[in-house]
């Protein structure tokens, strides 16, 4: 994708990084992605300058000098991923806002609402499949929780077992469950990248 000077290792992250961006969806996207093949530092960093929320952009201005030559190199890239994991993160949210809208518009409102925040929870671990196969129980994922006290996977389950249709905090729960998921996707992607990153530049 890159066209600067860089090894073939260094494409490969660089590679994994635009895997985690996927396409530009709109126009100042599009833009910052032209002048990044063409090499123009200066008009991708306006973009992203005019641009500061968007963190497809935001990625491309850090890119633009992530060159083999260039000693700041690593700093580079650990920056370009966080504003790759931070895209995929918005990105994920606008997804389960948009499935959340739809199952609130149906005759199954929690259900709905369940399996659309379920299908980003991609498991990476045996824990996460236990956790999945026993998703309903409460008092399994508690069990589940202890040993992996920061695993958002699990958090995610934790909310859901409270959504109940009669719930006064039910909304709040959809809410958190789908922050905390979003959340999940930005920390695989991350992981991703910097896995890539480490078995490129070691």
């Amino acid at each position: 994708m890159a066209t600067t000077a860089t090894t073939p290792n260094v494409e490969l992250a660089i590679n994994t990084i635009f895997e985690v961006l996927g396409e530009p969806t709109d126009e100042w996207q599009r833009q910052a992605l032209e002048q990044y093949k063409k090499g123009d530092a200066i008009a991708v960093k306006k973009i992203n300058a005019s641009h500061l929320r968007d963190f497809y952009c935001k990625c491309l201005g850090f890119l633009v000098n992530a060159t083999s030559t260039n000693p700041a190199l690593r700093k580079l890239l650990s920056a370009a991923t966080n504003a790759a994991a931070d895209h995929a993160q918005l990105k994920t949210l606008d997804k389960i806002s948009d499935g959340n809208a739809r199952a609130f518009e149906s005759d199954d409102l929690v259900g709905n609402a369940t399996q659309n925040i379920l299908k980003f929870l991609t498991p990476q671990t045996e824990y996460h499949q236990l956790a999945l196969a026993s998703r309903t129980n409460y008092d399994a994922l508690k069990e589940l929780e202890k040993e992996n006290p920061e695993d958002n996977l699990i958090k995610v389950l934790l909310y859901l077992t409270k959504a109940k249709p009669d719930s006064p905090a039910l909304f709040t729960i959809i809410a958190e469950a789908g922050t905390t998921a979003a959340l999940y996707v930005r920390n695989l992607e991350h992981q991703k990248i910097t896995d890539a990153i480490a078995a490129a530049l070691n």
